[in-house]
């Protein structure tokens, strides 16, 4: 895992990025909170940040975290799903983009937590302590992503990666509808469910649980 890292909220007045101070203990990384955003607005955010950073003209790294409303994404390992895949999908009210990120189609909406910087050991690592925080057993499989057990998937995961730089990453199901998902097989797994923290947390104390994604932001941080 990385040095314990605190994150410091950007204003979204400023245009400049604040100075980043660290040292042999700590790091601080910041981060950029937007809450629900169309997905075309928060990757064009994401594709002038990675430019940006290549070119130097970003000093340093930074977390951009964003939930969506209803949006259906494909990788570059879903191709050849086409035009009636799109509308057929949007017929549910929901948004279809095609990306560049890896794995296969998977759903982003409201209650479901995406970031787009990191990698992929890191990320696993850091959902499954955010969970332990809640009492929820999560796992590794031999599939990507965080499991609740070998059938339940709780956070989807699919990176891109320019000349070092990482964008898209995961989506943490928070307090999600998942029934999003039924419409389509998620990352291209056959006979495996989507759960969330709500729904999880819901079956351990025996009662409706509804844990947002702002409430879960801090923990998520502190695992990082």
């Amino acid at each position: 895992m990385f040095p314990r890292i605190f994150f410091n909220p950007l204003q979204k007045a400023k245009s400049t990025f604040p100075v980043i101070l660290s040292n042999s203990n700590s790091l601080v990384l910041p981060y950029i909170y937007l809450n629900q955003v169309t997905y075309i607005k928060a990757l064009t955010l994401q594709e002038f940040l990675v430019k940006s950073r290549i070119e130097n003209k970003l000093e340093d790294d930074l977390l951009l975290l964003v939930q969506h409303p209803p949006t259906y994404t494909t990788g570059r390992r879903d191709k050849g799903r086409g035009e009636f895949e799109r509308l057929r999908l949007q017929e549910f009210g929901a948004e279809y983009h095609e990306t560049l990120r890896g794995g296969q189609i998977t759903f982003h909406g409201p209650g479901q937590l995406l970031s787009v910087r990191c990698y992929v050991a890191a990320i696993e690592r850091m959902i499954i302590d955010t969970c332990i925080k809640y009492g929820i057993k999560a796992k590794n499989t031999k599939n990507t992503g965080v499991w609740v057990n070998d059938q339940e998937k709780i956070c989807a995961i699919g990176i891109q990666v320019q000349r070092y730089i990482t964008s898209h990453g995961f989506a943490l199901n928070c307090n999600t509808d998942l029934n999003w998902f039924s419409h389509i097989i998620p990352c291209g797994l056959e006979n495996k469910q989507m759960t969330s923290i709500s729904k999880e947390l819901s079956k351990l104390r025996g009662e409706e649980e509804q844990i947002g994604v702002e409430e879960v932001l801090p923990n998520l941080c502190n695992s990082f």
